[in-house]
């Protein structure tokens, strides 16, 4: 669902306002902006509960002009002020009270870490920018986060019966936090030291499975090299009263992305996985 931002600057003023209407003079200059919701994590379309927009000047030393703060997405919202260009962050969801003295300037919020653990898959944190002039238009596209890890199918082709008990997932090298307006070139600083554990509903037997088991993380697209290991998405379980763990590399966990991964084992060390 797409909601709309449009702001308007009359004089030198760099203050942004309410939606209402603006008188047009002729130093007028208008600035339309809309948002759209690129959400990768859900099969259906999930509204934000919060936004908070934060408005720069695009010259110099981006200095930071105004904030706004909403409870919802809203339709529009009308800003005026000098007829410069600006960039126009948004964050959506948000479970946080910003510090604004720390974003006083454009690179502070560049490098804004969230961390994990102040997220939600339910209500996913959100970002989008753009950089817009005067008379013109733009399109601010919120994108969670978060990256979404599916199992598929789930099989067990071991001899004489053997269950896969009490099954469970989890992943390892799980990137503790993240730049927030980052895209791509995730490399985590920190991981998560014990990542939770999601139970399957049922032991494995001889028949496969889809339990439509889901776990999230923070992207990493580290090709797994030494300082930098790849996230993987681990099945635990115990054979025969043994624990056994499958772990399967994620040699590209990019951000608001769905990956999902098969697993077939055929012994109490032995396993595949395909990923998709």
């Amino acid at each position: 669902m797409a909601a709309g931002l449009i702001a308007s600057c009359r004089g030198p003023s760099p203050d942004i306002y309410d939606s209402g209407q603006v008188d047009v003079t002729p130093d007028s200059c208008s600035f339309t902006v809309s948002f759209k919701i690129q959400d990768n994590l859900s099969d259906t379309l999930r509204r934000p509960r919060r936004l908070d927009l934060f408005s720069y000047s695009a010259d110099g030393l981006k200095e930071l002009l105004d904030v706004r703060k909403y409870d919802n997405l809203p339709d529009s919202v009308l800003l005026y002020g000098s007829r410069a260009d600006r960039i126009i962050v948004a964050i959506a969801n948000s479970r946080l009270e910003f510090n604004t003295d720390a974003l006083t300037r454009f690179d502070s919020i560049e490098l804004l870490v969230w961390d994990f653990g102040q997220d939600s898959p339910s209500a996913p944190v959100m970002s989008g920018m753009c950089e817009i002039g005067a008379d013109s238009k733009a399109v601010i596209t919120l994108t969670p986060l978060m990256a979404r890890v599916q199992l598929g199918e789930i099989s067990n082709s071991m001899k004489g019966y053997v269950r896969l008990e009490n099954p469970r997932l989890y992943l390892e090298n799980m990137n503790g936090s993240a730049e927030l307006l980052r895209a791509v070139g995730f490399r985590p600083s920190e991981t998560v030291a014990d990542p939770p554990r999601t139970p399957l509903p049922y032991d494995i037997g001889i028949y496969p499975q889809n339990p439509g088991i889901e776990v999230f993380c923070y992207p990493n697209d580290s090709p797994g090299t030494i300082g930098t290991p790849a996230t993987a998405l681990v099945l635990e379980c115990e054979i025969n009263g043994t624990t056994r763990s499958f772990s399967t590399p994620i040699p590209s966990l990019e951000r608001n992305s769905t990956t999902r991964i098969d697993i077939s084992v055929s012994g109490p060390e032995s396993f595949e996985s395909r990923i998709y």
